[in-house]
């Protein structure tokens, strides 16, 4: 047993080096539980406003059909179950419950009282278990309200969850809509572990089921795609948020804890491993919404359970033009420039340096490289597109001289992803020497100050709901390793105010957002920096 411990605890430390096994031991970049339940007590809606939201009356008063497959339900978590909705301060709800086990004589029990204090709740049997998307279509189908909601038959929701979805509804008129979660422990008595999520993020999704709960659906365009498809058992959630978030309009996130995960043994908020057959559905849900969406891609399962990663396909190889502004003597070691070459191929790079502290051209022997000697006072912006107006292809790859290595198959990471039709710009995951990260992308706070994601992380950490780990969209990124297309840039590059900045990048990302194209971040494709700068 000793050695048994020993063993994992010295593979642990040699995948994640000492840095990013202490940070994955202490949940480094996570929230901390005891600081999360400080802040939901803090931010949790008060009686005063719950009041409040029982007398309000809306322009538009949807139905909410909430959806419950129930299966030997613990009698206290159905109790509560139950009672979550019951309590809801927006009244106008039906609960449709589907009973797998008839026979349990104990869950019929409590069935039959709540049916007779509440004739909202309707409860269908289904004695021979079909499986739960099967045994939630029996349920779907006793639906009569204007929305569709997803509820498991042991959590709960917050007391104003429906009032803050139909609030949302008659605000945005919104096809789809989801909420943040947290877990709470078997007896309810605890909240940890949130889940705060993203606007709709198209590239997450494809990594992870990263909306999960609380998911609403118009009931027309849930019955409209044909429900709950039992091939995907164990992901048939995923499954109908994909092919909902397909169709929808109008896709809505509310920025509010409104639904809570019970954590228990069986459950596979603790133990992941329990339902393993869930995370080979994943992976066939993702395939299948990547066909439907016209992509050719290769889904591959991660080592973190329920998180994939999706490797889009090259037809054909376009040629990729490298530029590299070198304002410094600093500059990408030569092998790291053959490396970049030879992965991609050579025929198919060219490296357009724009050097602005000249000492006579770079030359090595089948390497493409043109030096471009800039005599001007240096400016970032400036040297920039003079670089780029002086490449020849289409598909332009932005690089910082501070690099000094790249992860393998890098140029094709940038490309496979550049090449998709709704793609603006593509950025990859940089770290500095120590094994920190120097940034994954960039995020803007509400003040408008610009933060460098995961920036003195290990690169190693998964970080915060393993989203460092995850392909996703971005808000912005960086241009020292960024793909775009020069007709994009072209496009864009008139206006810009920054020469060289954080905020001269999100000037140029929000350009690029406003053309209706995502910025994807990849941490499939890193890149080591010399030194913080």
């Amino acid at each position: 047993m000793k050695k048994g411990i020993i063993k994992k605890g010295i593979q642990f430390y040699k995948r994640y080096g000492i840095r990013g096994g202490i940070a994955t031991l202490t949940g480094q970049g996570q929230i901390k539980d005891k600081n999360y339940a400080v802040w939901y007590e803090k931010n949790k809606v008060s009686e005063e406003e719950l009041k409040e939201q029982r007398n309000k009356e809306f322009p538009y008063m949807p139905l909410f059909s909430i959806l419950v497959p129930v299966y030997n339900t613990p009698i206290p978590y159905l109790r509560e179950m139950l009672d979550s909705v019951r309590n809801q301060t927006y009244q106008k709800w039906q609960l449709c419950i589907a009973n797998a086990n008839p026979e349990n004589e104990d869950v019929a029990r409590i069935l039959n009282q709540y049916i007779e204090m509440d004739i909202r709740i309707q409860v269908v049997n289904v004695p021979e278990n079909l499986g739960i998307a099967q045994n939630t279509n029996k349920a779907l189908s006793i639906a009569k309200g204007d929305y569709i909601g997803l509820l498991d038959h042991d959590d709960m929701l917050a007391a104003d969850a429906l009032f803050e979805v139909a609030k949302t509804i008659n605000d945005k008129n919104a096809d789809v809509i989801y909420t943040n979660e947290d877990k709470i422990t078997m007896s309810g008595e605890k909240h940890f572990q949130p889940n705060f999520k993203p606007e709709y993020n198209l590239d997450m999704l494809r990594s992870n089921n990263y909306i999960c709960h609380f998911f609403i659906a118009k009931a027309s365009l849930m019955k409209e795609i044909g429900g709950f498809r039992g091939e995907y058992n164990g992901a048939q959630d995923y499954d109908m948020i994909f092919r909902c978030t397909e169709r929808a309009d109008n896709i809505v996130r509310i920025p509010k804890v409104l639904y809570h995960w019970r954590m228990h043994e069986q459950s596979t908020a603790e133990n992941p491993e329990s339902k393993r057959y869930a995370f080979d559905a994943g992976k066939k849900v993702i395939e299948d919404h990547l066909k439907r969406c016209g992509e050719s891609a290769e889904v591959q399962m991660t080592e973190y359970p329920g998180f994939y990663r999706v490797k889009y396909a090259i037809k054909e190889k376009p040629r990729v033009s490298v530029v590299i502004v070198k304002e410094t003597k600093n500059m990408i070691p030569k092998d790291t420039l053959i490396k970049i070459a030879d992965d991609y191929g050579r025929d198919r790079v060219e490296f357009d340096v724009v050097d602005g502290n000249y000492k006579g051209d770079i030359e090595f022997d089948g390497i493409s490289i043109n030096t471009l000697p800039w005599t001007k006072e240096c400016n970032n912006m400036e040297m920039l597109n003079y670089g780029i107006e002086k490449t020849k292809n289409e598909y332009i790859l932005v690089l910082s001289s501070y690099i000094i290595k790249v992860s393998d198959n890098y140029i094709e990471t940038f490309v496979s992803n550049t090449m998709r039709k709704n793609v603006g710009a593509v950025g990859g995951k940089m770290y500095f020497s120590n094994g920190t990260i120097k940034n994954a992308g960039l995020f803007i706070k509400k003040d408008g100050t610009i933060e460098e994601v995961f920036k003195k992380l290990p690169r190693l950490c998964v970080g915060y709901m393993n989203r460092q780990s995850m392909q996703q969209n971005m808000q912005a990124i960086t241009f020292d390793d960024i793909m775009f297309k020069k007709s994009l840039w072209e496009k864009i590059k008139n206006g810009i105010s920054k020469s060289k900045s954080l905020q001269r990048d999100v000037e140029i990302c929000t350009k690029i957002r406003g053309n209706d194209l995502l910025l994807v971040y990849t941490p499939w494709a890193e890149s080591m920096v010399r030194k913080e700068r």
